[in-house]
């Protein structure tokens, strides 16, 4: 059996990057829906396929560094996330409190706090809830990709792609409704990374840039003029397209050749789970603010650059949310962590002597 010893290596500053502008592809997708607002006349078609086109393949590129680097389960980990996006939501929640208070009364706002002190379990956020699903499952998926052979998990692999992938992308139909927003394809996608760590590991040509950007017309024009027949809507931008994933994948093994090393890099990267938690919020109100003080968009590149001003914007204030949280609540987070870790060490332990005692 054809196998590689996987070594843990420490997070490159070019992967960092790409979870950066994975990001700014993910709020560029949501502040999207305001593009005929920004951009005047006809050219605004043209744009808008633009960013369809490539940016919903920005949690798969996350996914992919997560395939890659592997995940292990962690307790304290999942306890420090989700204080993390307890806070997060909470902000949310304020934020949308003071700027749309009309919406936020009543059954709205008591469902928004239980979700914002629940956000796993509630899905408010569903990638987060995917991703803590998958950290608690890593061990079981390494444990199960390890009794493969490559040509097995090969095998499996193009099993996965031509029912989650394949199918959809050509059929419409889904197996499991969700788009590709749902735990099945995040542990797809994670598995394909770890695919390209234990075998894959290479360089790739440079004609692969040239499939990246006919891949990304293709997709754009697919969503400018997608297929119409009854209630059937059909276009190539979903999250789950295997023309999506292919980018994707593309994208990842290019920025896998960049050499940069910047810690400041590592650092702003450390935060993007607040711009998963915020973006959606943020958007929709500096959307509001810009509109109700009579912003008014531009013809052409113009336009569509003050929308690439404004996401820039909204990931930046994001991501100093994040690194603000982090200087004042980090150590809690590690305290509350490790305290509630110990006591369910403690339990383990005391249940497997109890059990050793009964023999």
């Amino acid at each position: 059996m054809e196998k590689i010893t996987v070594q843990k290596s420490a997070r490159n500053s070019n992967f960092e990057l790409l979870r950066i502008l994975a990001m700014f592809m993910i709020v560029f997708i949501h502040a999207n829906m305001y593009l005929f607002r920004f951009v005047s006349g006809s050219s605004a078609f043209f744009y808008n396929g633009m960013v369809n086109g490539i940016c919903n393949i920005g949690v798969t590129c996350f996914m992919l560094i997560s395939g890659y680097y592997g995940m292990k389960p962690d307790i304290g980990k999942f306890v420090r996330m989700e204080c993390m996006m307890i806070t997060y939501s909470l902000a949310e929640t304020i934020l949308l409190c003071v700027v749309t208070p009309d919406q936020m009364q009543g059954a709205a706002l008591l469902e928004q706090l239980v979700k914002s002190f629940l956000p796993f379990i509630t899905r408010k956020y569903w990638f987060y809830s995917c991703y803590v699903c998958l950290l608690f499952f890593s061990g079981y998926i390494q444990k199960f990709i390890e009794q493969l052979s490559k040509e097995a998990f090969q095998r499996l692999l193009l099993l996965l792609l031509v029912l989650f992938s394949v199918l959809p992308t050509m059929f419409y139909f889904e197996i499991i409704p969700d788009n590709g927003k749902g735990l099945v394809h995040m542990i797809m996608i994670y598995m394909i990374g770890r695919y390209i760590r234990m075998y894959r590991d290479v360089k790739i040509s440079a004609k692969s840039a040239v499939l990246f950007v006919i891949l990304w017309i293709l997709n754009g024009v697919s969503h400018e003029i997608p297929i119409q027949i009854g209630g059937i809507y059909h276009h190539l931008c979903k999250d789950n397209s295997i023309t999506n994933l292919t980018m994707a994948v593309i994208l990842f093994y290019l920025f896998k050749e960049v050499k940069v090393q910047s810690g400041s890099i590592n650092r702003v990267a450390g935060s993007v789970f607040a711009v998963f938690a915020l973006n959606d919020a943020v958007v929709s109100v500096v959307m509001k603010l810009l509109f109700d003080n009579g912003f008014h968009g531009a013809k052409g590149i113009l336009g569509f650059m003050m929308l690439a001003g404004v996401v820039a914007a909204i990931l930046a204030g994001c991501l100093l949310v994040g690194e603000v949280r982090r200087l004042l609540l980090d150590r809690c987070d590690s305290y509350l962590a490790n305290l509630i870790a110990c006591k369910i060490m403690r339990k383990v332990k005391k249940r497997l002597e109890n059990e050793e005692e009964k023999e």
